[in-house]
């Protein structure tokens, strides 16, 4: 009928408009089922087959025409350009953004590498050029200050990656808004590095020298065109972002700078957990992870009935959803470590807290099991793994077993000795 006909012809006209605005700058093929579905309905109308030869051309090598000469192309959805229209098949980004995504790629190996003066220099550039390139309201130079913090903080220098968390935190709030992902993974890396400070300041109670090793793992941000230094690609290694390697327990959270450290740590974990929930649900890994993160604050100042219920349930969490993961045939291995680490990390640090309040038994099944779990999800020489063993060994030693103590840290010598061998091999 011609008025069905009138309605088909409007609808894809309208079609092909928006798809010419939505690309505007791109020499872009509109998708293939909108071509042929607007010659059909024009074909009917009598109008031409051929569509739109005055704008859509071959489909040679890409490039944003706004921008300078560009690199090799690469076939991939680039989210920093979806504000211009579907994802071209042969994109080529700027040479400028090539050097960053090359730049994160090299400071994500060598982070990992433990090469962190080579990780320094790149995240150092990367930061420069992002910056110049993107301008400061941009996630992608909020990442590459992000992730120099992360290089800083590796390599012991705490004021200066303290500095660079909170210029990564304000650029993310302006650039993403409060209420994200990337800017809750940034509040908890300042949180964690102040309380680390903060700790480091203080003298440690009498025996306290178990550690509370990693809560979390990467702590790359990455909304950017670079892939290699990102949240869930590169990086990693000791230090890495959302990590917590905490000192001894202490008897109380302190005064003075200390206590205030504490404070804003524990209100920056705060904020980011509720923004998780808002974002991901209650019961999300992520969610569990910071309430464990949160814990280690309070135990820090104190508070160890606030840290005991955390922890209890942060470790619940978790072990359903590590669980519900070994359940489900989809679910890669790697997910499943994943989650397996984030639970022994929360089980070490139960186990620092159940040893704190005298219940030596409990600590040492704990310990037992984040062990194990460290053993299985990460590997034996892991520092995490390393870490869990020399509590055990001091939680022996306070219970006057010093012959187990002995046996345990001989173990994590070998440990440690077979993996600086396999590093060597590699």
């Amino acid at each position: 009928p011609a008025a069905s006909l009138s309605s088909s012809l409007l609808g894809h006209s309208m079609a092909m408009r928006r798809f010419s605005r939505l690309s505007r700058g791109f020499a872009l093929r509109p998708p293939p089922s909108t071509v042929a579905a607007h010659s059909t309905v024009m074909a009917a109308a009598g109008l031409g087959g051929a569509v739109g030869r005055r704008r859509w051309r071959s489909a040679a090598p890409l490039r944003c025409w706004s921008r300078g000469k560009s690199a090799e192309p690469y076939s991939r959805y680039d989210p920093l350009h979806a504000k211009h229209g579907p994802a071209a098949e042969t994109y080529v980004p700027p040479a400028t953004e090539a050097r960053i995504r090359s730049l994160q790629q090299q400071i994500g190996k060598a982070h990992a590498a433990g090469k962190y003066d080579e990780a320094r220099l790149a995240a150092a550039e990367c930061r420069e050029l992002a910056l110049s390139h993107f301008g400061p309201d941009h996630p992608v130079s909020a990442s590459a200050v992000n992730n120099l913090a992360l290089v800083h903080r590796s390599l012991g220098e705490r004021e200066r990656a303290t500095a660079l968390y909170r210029e990564a935190l304000v650029l993310y709030r302006r650039s993403v808004g409060a209420e994200h992902q990337s800017t809750a993974t940034v509040a908890s890396n300042l949180a964690l590095l102040l309380r680390d400070s903060s700790v480091a300041t203080q003298p440690a109670a009498e025996g306290a020298t178990e550690e509370d090793g990693e809560l979390g793992g990467r702590g790359w941000t990455g909304e950017s065109s670079a892939d290699g230094a990102t949240r869930g690609g590169g990086g990693g290694g000791r230090g890495g972002g959302e990590d917590g390697v905490a000192g001894g327990g202490l008897a109380n959270g302190g005064g003075g700078a200390a206590g205030d450290a504490l404070q804003e740590a524990r209100s920056l974990l705060e904020g980011a957990i509720l923004t998780r929930r808002r974002l991901m649900g209650e019961t999300h890994p992520e969610v569990s992870l910071g309430m464990a993160q949160l814990a280690t604050v309070l135990r820090a100042q104190g508070d160890l009935g606030a840290a005991s219920d955390l922890l209890e349930r942060a470790t619940e969490q978790l072990d359903a959803s590590r669980f519900a993961a070994e359940a489900q045939a989809g679910e890669g291995a790697k997910v499943t470590a994943r989650l397996g680490a984030l639970l022994a990390g929360a089980l070490n640090s139960l186990g620092l807290l159940r040893k704190q309040q005298g219940r030596f038994a409990e600590a040492q099944s704990l310990y037992t099991r984040a062990s194990s779990l460290y053993d299985t999800c990460t590997s034996t020489s892991s520092p995490d793994a390393v870490v869990c063993r020399h509590n055990l060994a001091e939680l022996a030693l306070a219970a006057g077993d010093e012959t187990r103590a002995r046996a345990i840290q001989l173990d994590i010598v070998r440990r440690v000795e077979a993996g600086t061998e396999r590093s060597a091999a590699d």
